[in-house]
């Protein structure tokens, strides 16, 4: 929830929409939204919840959207961005406890192979997994299922109550893009040392950081600032020539190439042409 709080409340002015997913039998976090609730249950200016505008937070409910709520995931996102009408600079989709990323990335390029709407507003650009720096060490160890855990999951969902914790664990941090070890004014130096360790030989190639309340740039969480970038640059490489109907065409454009034109193949030459789409001064246009 903080780390939450810290991306609404960012100072670089980017717009954030939440899906929160928590999978206990009362959504925790989107109750703190829709309450202005701090965890412990006072009335908080800073909470999530102050920091939205009516419609930039879905919750899913009681289910996990790796799973049984895939389907409304896709719509959910759909509707917070009203068909591509609210435009955000990122949206978070907070998973629960034991949500597979993995799962939900699949789904996603499942359901963007068949034409759904919602992938063709939006699409996965990382996943971020926050451990608790000062639990991850003794978690990874324990024999504990999911189930045994006091509000992890549903009590009727026998597959995922028997799950391991470590299972758990491994598959979140092996999805991330980039691993939070979080809580690391809460832990000792040893504990943030044995987690740190455990996340980056579970995974390699991600970025790793260790943070206290969530606390870290949007850019850097979110890789905003990286993917604007390249969007901007891919459209300064575009071709400036408005008679250029070829989309691959860059702004290095040769005049000596020739061009497919919608209405007719033609050649550049200067030959006489009729095509009334043609711009090429080469050509000999003539009028009837």
């Amino acid at each position: 929830t903080s780390c939450l709080t810290n991306l609404l409340s960012n100072n670089e002015g980017y717009k954030i929409g939440v899906v929160i997913n928590d999978i206990a039998s009362v959504n925790i976090d989107a109750k703190l939204v829709a309450n202005r609730m701090d965890p412990n249950g006072i009335p908080s200016a800073s909470s999530p919840a102050a920091l939205l505008k009516e419609g930039e937070t879905i919750e899913l409910q009681n289910g996990c959207a790796c799973c049984s709520l895939a389907d409304e995931l896709l719509d959910s996102m759909d509707q917070l961005l009203d068909g591509g009408k609210r435009k955000f600079d990122a949206v978070v989709v907070e998973l629960s406890g034991v949500g597979d990323p993995t799962a939900v990335k699949q789904n996603w390029m499942d359901a963007a192979s068949m034409g759904h709407p919602s992938t063709l507003l939006a699409d996965v650009n990382r996943v971020v997994t926050v451990i608790d720096a000062a639990t991850f060490g003794t978690d990874w160890m324990t024999w504990d299922t999911a189930g045994d855990r006091g509000g992890w999951v549903e009590e009727d969902d026998d597959c995922a109550t028997q799950r391991k914790v470590p299972e758990l664990l491994a598959e979140q941090v092996e999805a991330a893009d980039t691993l939070l070890i979080n809580k690391v004014d809460l832990a000792g130096a040893s504990q943030v040392s044995i987690a740190s360790g455990l996340a980056r030989q579970l995974n390699k190639d991600a970025e790793l950081f260790e943070t206290s309340f969530g606390q870290i740039p949007i850019d850097t969480i979110l890789g905003l600032a990286t993917t604007q970038k390249k969007e901007k640059e891919k459209e300064k490489e575009k071709c400036i020539d408005p008679g250029c109907a070829d989309p691959g065409c860059t702004k290095e454009h040769d005049d000596s190439h020739s061009h497919d034109h919608a209405s007719a193949d033609h050649e550049a030459s200067s030959s006489s042409c009729s095509d009334p789409g043609c711009t090429d001064t080469s050509h000999d246009h003539t009028s009837a």
